[in-house]
């Protein structure tokens, strides 16, 4: 049988999406045999690949709110991030142990950018829940993550859409999820970290256009209802309501696709 992959996009809050997506391929009993992703892909993408279903991500991730994320750096100038990520590191880890990537159920690979060299990076081995810290590691927010000579800030800023490395990693044929080429107006951006994170999702839903390989099938998701930056538990589960619709629509063409 031909090996299957799934890549999941980075978008901050719209990430919730992809949750609503697996909700709907499970039901359809679409399974994977590869996945990559990126920073809030990444983080969605990990924890499928370590084998945890839908419905275990959304009790997890719905509860994902600020509080049990943001441990704030006072010396943040200093330390390259106002968040530490020790919090996070420590959520993930309740989750899902120690666990290696290379001990994962599906092969599981996630970008990350590393701004010595300017170049992404491509984590496939070693500690999962450090490597879904190191791809959401928004630049100014969280503090990097440094690994070997590598300094590791979010994998969105190089590449948001991993196919071409699903691909490398022996996917024959693959479905992406999009949730961040749409970009829409946002009326709410009050604090300094809304206005960062608002500003890099610009740069990075423009520069998804330019990606030639979006996959044999690409489910691109409009969220109009949903705060792109906004970690609650509420706008959690109306971007999943997304997932769903979203993935209903395109489950003839994946369906479609596994045939042939």
């Amino acid at each position: 049988m031909k090996k299957i992959g799934l890549v999941l996009s980075g978008g901050s809050a719209y990430g919730f999406a992809h949750i609503g997506v697996l909700e709907v391929l499970e039901k359809n009993n679409i399974n994977f045999d590869i996945v990559t992703g990126t920073s809030m892909g990444a983080i969605v993408g990990g924890l499928y690949a370590s084998g945890m279903n839908a419905k275990q991500m959304k009790e997890i991730l719905t509860s994902f709110t600020r509080n049990k994320v943001m441990d704030l750096d006072m010396f943040g100038l200093v330390n390259g991030g106002f968040v530490s990520g020790n919090k996070i590191i420590k959520y993930f880890k309740k989750q899902i142990g120690e666990k290696k990537i290379e001990d994962c159920e599906k092969k599981f690979a996630c970008i990350a950018t590393d701004l010595v060299l300017g170049k992404e990076v491509l984590i496939n081995s070693g500690s999962l829940a450090e490597a879904m810290r190191a791809s959401m590691s928004v630049p100014g927010v969280f503090k990097p993550v440094k690994k070997d000579d590598c300094v590791l800030v979010d994998g969105g800023l190089c590449n948001n859409l991993p196919v071409k490395e699903a691909r490398e990693l022996g996917a024959e044929k693959v479905v992406s999820v999009d949730v961040t080429s749409y970009y829409k107006k946002e009326n709410n951006l009050k604090s300094a970290i809304d206005i960062l994170v608002s500003g890099i999702n610009l740069t990075v839903s423009r520069s998804m256009k330019n990606i030639k390989d979006k996959g044999d099938v690409h489910i691109y998701i409009e969220q109009p209802n949903t705060a792109f930056t906004k970690l609650t538990q509420r706008n959690a589960l109306t971007s999943i309501k997304y997932g769903r619709k979203c993935a209903k629509i395109f489950l003839p063409e994946i369906l479609k696709m596994l045939k042939e």
